[in-house]
């Protein structure tokens, strides 16, 4: 027997089945994601690389192809275009690496943002930052800021450029200080400006000359910076003097941090830019010598980097509004060579 329903009340079930079937799909779907995937799919992403990708994640090869493989039946899209020579995200990756920022953000804030808020401050912050990002009024302001809440701890790294940057993309740092280009979506402000200049060790073959001419550095082999990389992702003022002076095209040693860089151009490895405040003392030594070109050197720039769709702890938003109006600091004019 066919039960019927008064013409209203079937209307309003129909509306009522037409409202939940749809919840009720993306119920079923967040229910039946594996949410591992989506951290493989990151990695993946990350890396460029399934290979790379195992080896971050310590897996075999096959394992992430078929983690990639059960994600895209998952959401019935192809995500990477992964044909011969071509590595590359489709249109329906682009937009799921970008919402999976967001969900790993929250994941891994979880427990900092879960603490009680109140007048005694309590908390951790982490701070990731490129090597030698030096501003002296910032460091005053840590003082005050510890002097004013003593119970807050902080957690520091100092990483590659691609990685600040992408620390704080996911919410692993409170704030990063970062050079390079930094991606729409991250709040960034000046936090210090420093003047670059090119030198070499004793023994290089221009060690002393106080003539040389930019021409005479063409085909020097070079130490470059892992972000100072022609062509690379993050090419800024350095890279720029770099390509209109036609130096620095044969790079023989890479390093993230300037203590590298400077070791490697002292060891006479190559020619390199370093930031001349910090190379006095090997000059006053005569570890290193100043090459052209003179003037116009290029000032590099390092921000101080946050996610604005971070949620942060009681420490963490004390910290960043202590430190909101910190000016950015201007290093002084190069050496002069001779």
């Amino acid at each position: 027997m066919t039960r019927s329903f008064p013409a209203p009340l079937a209307f309003h079930r129909a509306a009522v089945l037409a409202t939940r079937m749809p919840i009720n799909r993306l119920e079923r779907f967040a229910h039946n994601l594996d949410w591992n995937l989506l951290r493989t799919f990151v990695v993946v992403v990350e890396e460029g690389s399934i290979t790379r990708a195992a080896n971050r994640l310590l897996l075999q090869q096959p394992a992430v192809s078929m983690a990639l493989k059960r994600l895209e039946q998952s959401v019935d899209h192809r995500l990477i275009d992964r044909s011969p020579g071509r590595f590359e995200l489709t249109e329906a990756g682009e937009r799921l690496h970008a919402l999976c920022h967001d969900i790993f953000s929250a994941i891994v804030r979880l427990p900092e943002a879960m603490e009680p808020s109140g007048g005694d401050i309590a908390g951790h912050i982490t701070l990731h930052s490129v090597s030698h990002a030096l501003n002296p009024a910032w460091d005053r302001a840590i003082a005050d800021f510890f002097r004013l809440h003593p119970r807050v701890t902080v957690g520091v790294t100092v990483e590659t450029t691609t990685d600040v940057i992408r620390s704080v993309e996911r919410g692993v740092a409170t704030l990063g200080l970062s050079d390079g280009i930094i991606p729409e979506g991250l709040d960034r402000v000046p936090f210090c400006y420093e003047r670059y200049a090119l030198y070499c060790g004793r023994g290089h073959r221009l060690f002393g000359v106080l003539d040389a001419r930019p021409q005479d550095l063409r085909g020097e082999p070079y130490v470059s910076f892992l972000a100072d990389v022609l062509g690379g992702p993050h090419m800024g003022p350095v890279t720029a003097v770099r390509a209109v002076g036609s130096f620095g095209q044969q790079v023989r040693a890479l390093a993230f941090n300037v203590e590298e860089v400077l070791r490697l151009v002292v060891a006479n490895a190559g020619i390199g830019m370093l930031p001349v405040h910090l190379t006095g003392a090997a000059l006053t030594a005569g570890e290193l010598w100043q090459l052209p070109p003179y003037e116009d050197l290029p000032i590099a720039e390092t921000f101080r980097i946050t996610n604005p769709g971070s949620a942060l702890n009681p420490a963490e938003r004390a910290f960043l509004a202590h430190m909101a109006d910190v000016p950015a600091w201007r290093w002084g004019e190069p050496h002069q060579s001779g």
